[in-house]
């Protein structure tokens, strides 16, 4: 075990980067997730994540997408049913996270369909081996997390303690769920039907925006999203640099991680906090993958086009919590 005060950044600056090449090098069903995943857990805290709470993540991730892709199969000549039961799941899970908007089980059940959905329906997966693969994908996060929580333990916080916007849970009314998860049904429906390269992250770009009771919440998310993305893929340039020069794995490595580590130190002299740094780094894996499998020229037009996604989706999700604006016409009243 290594003791520094800068252990939280080479935490989460390294660690995803590491399993992302390893992914890459033996091979994975789900590239992507268990980087992402891992630098969700390890920008969480300055200690490891509670096991009960990696192991719930990976049950209810597992059991939803085996039940979602049996429906799938069971559906598939019925395309308007299907959708139908995914615009009742989702209503359900904005049902919860308006009770609760920090509820996990209605934020992994929102993720987990529009996976799924995307994997059945536009990239034709088998579901039988759909679940299996998530679970391993959680467990592959989970695994990498507690191992650079015991090398590399405590350390300076990364960011400070999250401070919750402003109270204002104004989406509170069924109809204001019913026109979210319409939002999300039609958003997923159409970037499937045109068989986008980032059909997953619009759909859940937009259900992140949308979902929270607290309007403030969602425009916060949306913005940052957008901030990130654009940062991660500034940061991420030299990589795709390395690969236009046609680099060994272990130079591009090397330069994602000197890369990884410079965006941390940026991040936290800006004083992100954690949801910001959690979307950089889930971002920054995704934006080297892409350097990774494709040519150079390929790649960074594959990463223009999902900065263009990201921005589009944002700007939907913003769109879509203006028009739920209420009119406060109390306000209005006490004003005269």
């Amino acid at each position: 075990m290594f003791h520094s005060r800068a252990n939280g950044l080479i935490r989460l600056a390294v660690f995803p980067v590491l399993l992302l090449f390893l992914q890459f090098e033996f091979g994975t069903r789900l590239p992507l997730i268990a980087p992402a995943l891992t630098a969700v857990f390890l920008s969480v805290s300055p200690v490891a994540p509670p096991v009960i709470m990696v192991v719930m993540m990976a049950s209810v991730l597992a059991a939803t997408a085996w039940v979602q892709a049996q429906l799938s199969v069971l559906l598939i000549d019925h395309p308007l049913v299907y959708y139908i039961m995914l615009f009742v799941l989702v209503y359900w899970c904005m049902q919860r996270i308006r009770d609760n908007p920090a509820d996990l089980l209605g934020i992994l059940m929102l993720v987990s369909t529009a996976i799924v959905a995307v994997f059945t329906q536009q990239k034709g997966a088998e579901v039988s081996q759909l679940s299996l693969s998530l679970l391993l994908e959680l467990l592959y996060a989970g695994l990498t997390a507690y191992l650079a929580y015991f090398l590399f333990p405590g350390g300076d916080p990364i960011a400070e303690s999250p401070k919750p916007p402003p109270s204002q849970a104004l989406h509170t009314e069924i109809w204001h769920l019913v026109v979210k998860a319409a939002v999300v049904i039609l958003v997923l429906y159409f970037v499937i039907r045109m068989d986008l390269a980032q059909s997953t992250i619009i759909a859940i770009t937009v259900a992140n925006i949308i979902k929270d009771p607290n309007p403030i919440a969602g425009k916060q998310y949306g913005l940052f999203r957008v901030a990130t993305t654009y940062g991660g893929f500034l940061f991420a340039l030299p990589v795709l640099v390395m690969s236009l020069l046609q680099t060994n794995v272990v130079g591009q490595l090397g330069a994602a991680l000197v890369c990884a580590m410079l965006m941390g130190i940026f991040a936290i002299k800006r004083q992100a906090s954690f949801n910001t740094l959690q979307l950089l780094y889930s971002g920054f894996v995704v934006l080297v993958y892409y350097g990774l499998t494709e040519t150079a020229g390929t790649a960074l037009l594959a990463d223009g086009k999902r900065l263009l996604s990201i921005f589009a989706a944002a700007l939907v999700g913003l769109l879509v919590l203006i028009l739920l604006q209420p009119k406060r016409m109390d306000e209005a009243r006490s004003g005269r």
